[in-house]
């Protein structure tokens, strides 16, 4: 009974440092996550022109140009004064003037329609005291803003640096990669090293996985999305599409801000614009969310829909209380690769263990395998392939997985 007290103790008392060693060293980790991203990005262009018999430096230098070219026509799809948001922007700003004129005829007009409740001492001394209120306000905004755009320029400055740091890792560990994963395999004793390479390939599996399946409902978000603003007339409705695209990668935040973009510039066009495009929008990002995206993720992760949702939650919940609304992002963020990687170890050690094959082709949760292939249990094969597997075998499956690696990492 001490025993079980004290190790709840303990398993808290190392929670509690680990969010304190979290807090601290968010840099490293946002680096770390980072490197990891553009790793398993690159990872299959690098091996595949490396394959074709190009040296793995050129390869991997290759691989980084492809990256920034799609990056800048990127940025000058949304950031060209021809088609991008600035030439929006600039007919706004260029037309203030005749809006200003707008509100001020109008202003006129309710001042002498109604110039009789202004008569009034009551009304006249709210009118002052409102006034001063507000220039009081806005002295204080504009205090806070000029400290805002500071934190903000440091901010964009460390952002920068991260991601200066998190490509020159990247480009070394995929330079390397071979042999780092030769090391890595020097690492691990014969009679562990079964368990070691089934959790590598579950790992490259899922994280390549992961990240396609993101990209994919980003890009479905952002191409309906892009759709409708076309539909009800809103201009740069496909530099507005990529916008959504690339802000509907980043779970919880990534919507919001959506949203608020949506708004403001849908204001230009009118309230009725506005409102529809960000309605568009929710709708779309909602059934996604809860239908398409699930059921990319069972085909990229080898995860069921519900697991998917619960894994969602249960991350969200778990960041939140750790971490406030950053846990919250980093928990749903790695939440559904922690369970597909959880899944396969379960489905390898069961297999293992009891010598039963869990998964079969009527399975729910572990589907996978087919009619007439489970005369002999492999745990290996049914934790790692890739379900549900429709033609070969699981071992097959694994072998592919290898071949597609290429850099035993």
């Amino acid at each position: 009974m001490c025993l079980r007290i004290w190790s709840t103790i303990g398993a808290v008392l190392l929670l509690l440092v680990a969010a304190k060693a979290i807090s601290v060293l968010h840099i490293a980790i946002a680096i770390l996550i980072l490197t990891v991203i553009i790793v398993f990005c690159l990872r299959g262009p690098v091996n595949s022109l490396e394959r074709r018999g190009m040296p793995r430096f050129w390869a991997t230098a290759a691989a980084f140009v492809l990256m920034f070219v799609v990056v800048a026509c990127v940025c000058l799809l949304m950031f060209s004064p021809a088609h991008g948001l600035i030439g929006q922007v600039s007919e706004f700003v260029s037309s203030m003037p005749a809006r200003i004129d707008d509100i001020s005829a109008l202003l006129n007009q309710l001042y002498e329609r109604y110039s009789y409740l202004f008569q009034s001492d009551a009304i006249q001394q709210w009118g002052t005291e409102t006034f001063s209120s507000l220039s009081a306000m806005a002295s204080e905004l504009a205090k806070s803003s000029a400290n805002g755009i500071v934190a903000l320029g440091a901010g964009l400055v460390n952002a920068a640096l991260e991601i200066l740091f998190a490509l020159v890792v990247s480009f070394w560990i995929l330079l390397e990669l071979p042999g780092i994963g030769r090391e890595c395999n020097r690492l691990v004793s014969d009679k562990h090293r079964e368990e070691a390479e089934m959790l590598h390939i579950t790992a490259t599996r899922v994280m390549s996985g992961f990240i396609r399946g993101t990209l994919l409902q980003s890009a479905i978000v952002g191409v309906c999305s892009g759709v409708w603003f076309a539909i009800i007339g809103m201009p740069s409705a496909a530099v507005l599409g990529v916008i959504m695209t690339i802000v509907n990668i980043v779970p919880v935040i990534g919507p919001w801000v959506g949203g608020i973009i949506l708004a403001v510039v849908g204001v230009f066009d009118g309230v009725v614009v506005a409102a529809l495009a960000v309605l568009g929008f929710v709708l779309v990002h909602c059934f996604v969310a809860t239908v398409v995206y699930p059921r990319i993720m069972q085909g990229s992760v080898d995860a069921h829909p519900a697991l998917v949702l619960v894994a969602l939650m249960v991350g969200s919940a778990l960041g939140g209380a750790a971490y406030g609304v950053m846990g919250t992002l980093v928990g749903m963020l790695f939440s559904i690769p922690i369970v597909a990687m959880a899944k396969s170890v379960f489905v390898y050690y069961f297999e293992k263990r009891t010598g039963r094959r869990i998964v079969a082709p009527d399975g729910v949760f572990f589907k996978g395998g087919v009619e007439g292939d489970d005369a002999v249990v492999d745990p290996m094969a049914d934790a790692t392939a890739a379900h549900p597997v429709v033609k070969g075998s699981a071992k097959s499956s694994v072998r592919e997985v290898k071949r597609k690696g290429g850099d035993g990492f």
